[in-house]
């Protein structure tokens, strides 16, 4: 059977999606466009933005051969970044106690010629509970831990109903979201997996520190002013750094004292 699109001779890509006609705005996060800010019919441009699993692979094994080339020892390597949350404020900054996929599993698949590799996606738990430690020297916002979950796309495998396609209904996502959150999964992503699985194999000490931009139980758009959502970004930052100088045994008022 031929499906009819009402675009035929137009020319237009047809998006197979009944909700997106019916929103008010259509925010593109990722590329920092929206449809109310921006005259997107005048707008072109050759988009380029690396993100999700195949980028932070390709990352991880030059950065892993890096540091055993340099002869690095004792590693503690932390992801940094931005996440949809559940069941939590906006803000609220997650540390993940364990990477799981979209069936709130804790392994990576991977396909390795024409076998898929299933790997641990572990990460060490005295570097979480340390990062915990170190999130009480910083009140302004709330740091918590729990299950990340990890998907191989933004839209659909996260059930999302503002992707091109939509094949589900916003009564199923939200039951697929609830039966997460009751998994222990408080915040989704698209690298903490692949993340895990690499640097569990070579021996790395790992930890991911995701802040949430919105809550997934309450919509799919992201809805905060944008000088909001660059204090947001800041949080992962502030708890590293609060992170590295407890490491390095410097108080506060020392390090600010050097810039």
């Amino acid at each position: 059977m031929t499906e009819t699109t009402g675009y035929a001779g137009s020319g237009l890509v047809h998006v197979k999606n009944p909700y997106l006609d019916s929103m008010e705005e259509d925010v593109l996060y990722h590329l920092d466009l929206g449809t109310k800010t921006h005259n997107l019919p005048a707008m072109f441009g050759d988009i380029k933005h690396g993100m999700g699993i195949p980028s932070i692979s390709i990352m991880l094994h030059e950065l892993i051969k890096l540091l055993h080339h340099a002869k690095c020892r004792d590693v503690t390597i932390i992801r940094i970044g931005t996440s949809g949350g559940l069941g939590i404020e906006a803000g609220s900054v997650v540390i993940t106690d364990m990477a799981v996929d979209s069936s709130f599993k804790p392994r990576f698949e991977q396909v390795v010629l024409d076998d898929v590799v299933v790997r641990s996606t572990e990460l060490d738990t005295d570097l979480t509970e340390e990062l915990l430690a170190c999130s009480k020297e910083i009140p302004d916002f709330p740091t918590l831990i729990g299950h990340t979950m990890c998907t191989y796309d933004f839209y659909e495998g996260q059930g999302r109903l503002d992707g091109a396609l939509c094949s589900f209904s916003s009564e199923k996502k939200l039951e697929y979201l609830k039966r997460a959150y009751d998994a222990g999964v408080r915040n989704i992503e698209m690298e903490s997996t692949a993340f895990a699985a690499l640097c569990g194999l070579c021996g790395l000490k790992a930890a991911v520190v995701c802040v949430t931009l919105l809550d997934r139980l309450e919509g799919d758009q992201i809805r905060v002013p944008r000088e909001v959502l660059g204090e947001y970004q800041q949080r992962p930052q502030r708890l590293v750094a609060a992170f590295i100088r407890k490491r390095l045994g410097m108080k506060r008022k020392a390090l600010l004292s050097t810039h």
